[in-house]
């Protein structure tokens, strides 16, 4: 028996399939726009508290790694002292306690393995003191063998060292030293770490050949009087967070024959932080604690001091009472500790202070 062709016809329940509208679409699409510009900021602030938070776990373990040495240390000292401090370049210890050769600065043209931050100015490494605390001896000083085309100078720059590196480190941020920030460099890749180590000290009233020190630097812990609000460590976009944003009458330290002296800068800048917020940056404390200050400016005036014994100026003092709301730069009422380096050392009259 034959059959004819019929068509077997299916029917599909009303809206089961349905084709969206262009409205319909658009709505759709601005919809999880929304969504994604609400998210967005909201996943951006989760990953750099994420990253403020490692940031700060590294302030905190290089304290502690520092309380060790100073444990150790002969002397007791504070704040890990390298070799060339007080010697070298005005060098005045703020970076090259620790981390792997820098590449800024370099002597000779744009060669990063000639950076006076690096293993070929005796910076390297296996230089650096705290290193030997937090790596125990991994590091060989490199400074007499660069190797086949400098490659173990080159390498010392590349060097696997997260401790120092603060996530966050996006380089210089405002009112810091003028050949980090044409660089262009992180800090950490500039000077071989992203922290900078409190190391308030000034020349002796512009005699040669003696330096002293208000801050923990060259002093034994032990001596450190008020160890829970004294800054350790801070990430280096805030080093000189104190010199800014206070008003100009603010700033005077000093006034003789010629005039009114000045610590700062006559121009109030704003000092970002790595971390989204102006004037607040992260830092440890020499009880091993570390905390997010806001550093914007020092108390003014200071508390009444003795008379200095070295000078008999008293007004210097203005200059070194360093503090705000939980956070201290100086180690006053304690004598400051003096230092004696090398007669060329007053670079410091070019602001090359390191």
């Amino acid at each position: 028996m034959l059959f004819t062709g019929h068509r077997v016809s299916r029917r599909i329940k009303p809206g089961l399939f349905r084709a969206f509208t262009l409205i319909e679409l658009l709505v759709v699409v601005s919809v999880i726009a929304l969504l994604v510009s609400i998210l967005l900021p909201s996943l951006k602030r989760a990953r750099e508290q994420a990253k403020q938070i490692v940031c700060l776990s590294n302030l905190k373990g290089i304290a502690f790694a520092s309380i060790t040495y100073a444990n150790s240390d002969s002397d007791g000292q504070t704040v890990p002292i390298h070799p060339a401090t007080g010697k070298y370049v005005a060098d005045v210890g703020s970076y090259d306690w620790g981390g792997k050769s820098g590449v800024g600065e370099p002597a000779s043209g744009a060669t990063v393995t000639s950076s006076i931050w690096g293993t070929q100015f005796g910076r390297g490494p296996a230089t650096r003191p705290l290193n030997e605390i937090m790596y125990k001896g991994r590091f060989t000083d490199y400074v007499d063998d660069p190797g086949i085309n400098q490659d173990h100078w080159l390498q010392d720059t590349l060097l696997k060292v997260d401790e120092y590196r603060c996530p966050s480190d996006k380089g210089y941020t405002g009112h810091h030293f003028w050949a980090w920030a044409m660089s262009k460099k992180s800090s950490f890749d500039h000077y071989g770490t992203s922290y900078a180590a409190n190391t308030l000290w000034c020349n002796s009233h512009g005699e040669l050949c003696v330096i002293k020190s208000w801050g923990p630097l060259l002093r034994p812990i032990t001596r450190v009087p008020n160890p829970a609000n004294t800054v350790y460590y801070i990430e280096n976009c805030g080093r000189f967070g104190w010199r800014a944003g206070k008003a100009a009458a603010h700033k005077i330290c000093w006034t003789g024959n010629d005039g009114p002296h000045f610590s700062q800068s006559d121009t109030v800048r704003v000092v970002k932080g790595w971390h989204g917020r102006d004037f607040e940056f992260n830092a440890a404390f020499i009880d091993g604690h570390g905390a997010l200050v806001k550093v914007d400016g020092y108390q003014w005036p200071p508390p009444s001091t003795p008379t200095d014994p070295i000078t008999g100026n008293k007004m210097i003092w203005q200059c070194h009472v360093l503090r705000g709301p939980g956070w201290q730069l100086d180690c006053l009422p304690n004598w400051p500790i003096l230092k004696a380096v090398d007669c060329d050392f007053p670079a410091w009259a070019n602001n090359t202070l390191r």
